[in-house]
C-alpha cells in the first residue's frame, strides 16, 4: 500500500458512498480498468471509518439530538420521537443483517464478474428513474427533521433496510437503493434522506467490525497512508453528502440515473470486448 492508492481509493471510496452510483462498483471498475491493486484490508477499514465520520459530522446536530432526547425518553419511561427513530434503525438493519450475513460469499464472488457489475449499476439507474415522477422536492433545512422521521411506518423501515442488504452487490448503490425505494414507498425526499444515512451507521460500522476480525497487525510503515486514507475518505464523504442531500432538496435524485446508464452500459460493452 502507498500514498496514491490511499488517495485514489480514499476519494472514490468516500465520493461514491453516498452519491448514489455504487461505491463497490466503482472500486471494481477502478481496479480493473486502471490496473490499480486490491487495496488491502487495513486500507478498506480505515476508509469505512472515513466514511463514517463524515455522516456524523454532517449529521452531528441530529444525532446529538436523537442522543440527548433518548436519554430524556429512557428517564421518563417514554417513547418519544428520538426513541422511536432509534426502533426504526433498528428494524431497518435488521434485513440488512441477514442478507448481509447470510449472501455474502455469493455476493463477493461477483466482484471479478464485469457483466455482473454493469448489470447492477443499470438496475440502480432504473430504481433512480422511477423517483422522477414523484413530487418529493423540500426545503434544505428540512432535511434532517427528526419528527417527520419517527412518523415512519415500520414496514417502510423493513423494506428500506432490504434494498440497504441488496447494495452488497457491486453496482447495487447503498445511498441510492435506500433514499430512492424510501421515496417509491411513499416517504419525503428528507424523510428518506434522513432515514437512509441513519442506517448507514450501523451498516458502515459493522462492515467494519467484521473485517476486523481478519484484520493482522499493521507495520508501522503503513499507518501514514491509512492515516491519509481516512482523511480523503472523510473529506470526499462530506462532499459526496452534500452533493446527494442538495440533488434530494431539488427533487433530482433521478439525474445520477443518466451517469449510470452511461457507466453500466460502458461496463458491458468492455465487457464483451475485452
Amino acid at each position: 500500500m502507498d500514498w496514491l492508492d490511499a488517495i485514489i481509493l480514499g476519494a472514490l471510496q468516500g465520493l461514491t458512498e453516498f452519491l448514489p452510483v455504487s461505491s463497490s462498483g466503482h472500486l471494481v471498475l477502478m481496479q480493473k480498468l486502471l490496473g490499480l491493486k486490491e487495496h488491502d484490508l487495513a486500507l478498506d477499514v480505515v476508509l469505512h471509518l472515513g466514511t463514517l465520520t463524515s455522516v456524523l459530522v454532517v449529521y452531528r446536530q441530529l444525532f446529538w439530538d436523537i442522543f440527548r432526547k433518548v436519554i430524556e425518553g429512557w428517564r421518563n419511561r417514554e417513547v418519544n420521537p428520538s426513541v422511536r427513530v432509534c426502533l426504526l434503525v433498528v428494524v431497518g438493519t435488521i434485513p440488512t443483517g441477514i442478507i448481509g450475513l447470510s449472501l455474502k460469499s455469493q455476493f463477493e464472488s461477483l466482484f471479478s464478474n464485469l457483466p455482473a457489475v454493469g448489470a447492477f449499476l443499470l438496475c440502480t439507474a432504473a430504481l433512480l428513474f422511477l423517483t422522477r415522477r414523484r413530487q418529493y422536492r423540500v426545503q434544505a433545512q428540512g432535511l434532517t427533521n427528526l419528527d417527520e422521521i419517527s412518523e415512519m411506518k415500520w414496514g417502510q423501515a423493513l423494506w428500506v433496510g432490504f434494498f440497504q442488504g441488496l447494495a452488497i452487490a457491486p453496482g447495487i448503490s447503498r445511498a441510492g437503493s435506500t433514499i430512492a425505494s424510501g421515496i417509491l414507498f411513499g416517504l419525503k425526499g428528507n424523510v428518506a434522506a434522513g432515514f437512509s444515512f441513519m442506517l448507514a451507521v450501523p451498516a458502515i460500522l459493522g462492515a467494519a467490525v467484521l473485517e476486523l476480525r481478519h484484520l493482522d497487525e499493521v507495520p508501522v510503515a503503513a499507518l501514514t497512508p491509512l492515516f491519509v486514507g481516512f482523511v480523503v475518505a472523510f473529506i470526499f464523504g462530506v462532499i459526496g453528502l452534500r452533493l446527494v442531500l442538495r440533488s434530494v432538496s431539488r427533487g433530482r435524485l433521478d439525474i445520477f440515473s443518466y451517469y449510470l446508464i452511461l457507466v453500466g452500459s460502458g461496463t458491458l460493452i468492455y465487457s464483451l470486448w475485452a
